[in-house]
């Protein structure tokens, strides 16, 4: 292939002609493809703006869900601690024991704040098992009822190992230690109740 064009060629002419006899074209063009970079760049800007600002709204939601006491029990060392010693521990630290006293047959009691606030209230695990459902709607589309349960959910202390992230209901840090070392919620009642 000839490197330099032939300047008597028909199609040289042409565009040496549209190039050379319309430099407004040329300057069109150019503007033209810059506007274009422009509203791409502005346009994938806005969209990492927005994802930052939805996730930093979302981990502000889950902070504002976890419990304040979250935070110190992050310290103790937990691993040293039999089942049984790990349940009481939970059982103590946890507001389990606001509601709920030591009980006997598969089951926990009730203090008198937990008899006043248990009235048609479904239970803490079956509460538990609610927010995984209520997790998933957004909070400004829930109802009262979905609401009341999500109050509930962090004044009976859940939020302390147990978070509402995008979407789902997850576990906080001292939540996933607790996870690592099998004991749920359910395991804190069994072991407790006997």
């Amino acid at each position: 292939m000839n490197a330099n064009p032939d300047p008597n060629s028909p199609d040289f002419g042409r565009l040496n002609g549209v190039l050379v006899k319309r430099p407004w074209r040329r300057s069109l063009g150019i503007l033209a493809s810059f506007g274009c970079t422009f509203v791409l760049a502005a346009f994938f800007l806005t969209s990492l703006a927005r994802s930052a600002s939805t996730s930093q709204t979302s981990s502000s939601q889950s902070e504002t869900q976890s419990s304040p006491g979250d935070k110190s029990h992050g310290s103790v060392d937990l691993s040293a601690k039999s089942p049984d010693e790990l349940a009481a521990y939970v059982f103590e630290n946890h507001g389990c024991k606001s509601c709920h006293t030591l009980g006997q047959a598969g089951k926990l009691g009730f203090t008198d704040r937990g008899k006043d606030v248990g009235k048609n209230f479904e239970g803490c695990i079956s509460l538990l098992t609610s927010m995984n459902v209520i997790a998933q709607t957004k909070i400004a589309n829930r109802t009262v009822e979905e609401k009341h349960k999500a109050a509930r959910f962090q004044e009976f202390g859940c939020t302390t190992c147990h978070q509402i992230v995008p979407g789902k209901l997850g576990l906080t840090e001292y939540g996933k230690k607790l996870k690592s070392m099998h004991m749920a919620c359910t395991d804190v009642e069994r072991i407790l109740a006997k």
